[in-house]
């Protein structure tokens, strides 16, 4: 489940980005981050819809950028005076692609606690206050 469509893409969060045969993909797969990030409270929170669905259009388009690269973000350096290329170590870029989707989300999400990383009071049955 996508959490939002193509018309809120373009009407509402002003997306120019992606274009719409490509947007169904894109937004299923930036909900499941959007779902991962906030430990699948997305899904069943009705407070914040609006940031959510602005946190999945923002990761559609870094998962764009992400899918588009052409690999030369994994360059760490190269020359050219008898040819040089030296590679940034895969985990390393992965861990910078996954920060780039992190503050993606962030930046709608960030308030909400919907990130946050512990139980908040009454979820999974606690009773502690955060």
């Amino acid at each position: 489940m996508a959490y939002a469509d193509y018309a809120y893409y373009t009407g509402t969060y002003l997306g120019t980005a992606i274009a719409e045969s490509d947007f169904p993909q894109l937004a299923l797969r930036a909900s499941q981050v959007v779902d991962n990030l906030t430990f699948g409270r997305a899904a069943t929170d009705t407070e914040n819809t609006n940031a959510i669905k602005n946190a999945m259009c923002a990761v559609a388009e870094e998962l764009q950028k992400q899918d588009k690269s052409d690999g030369a973000d994994g360059i760490a350096s190269e020359s050219q005076g008898n040819y040089s290329v030296s590679y940034v170590a895969t985990s390393n870029r992965s861990k910078s692609s996954q920060t780039k989707l992190q503050d993606a989300a962030a930046l709608w999400l960030q308030g909400t606690f919907l990130m946050f990383d512990g139980f908040n009071s009454g979820e999974y049955g606690s009773t502690i206050d955060p």
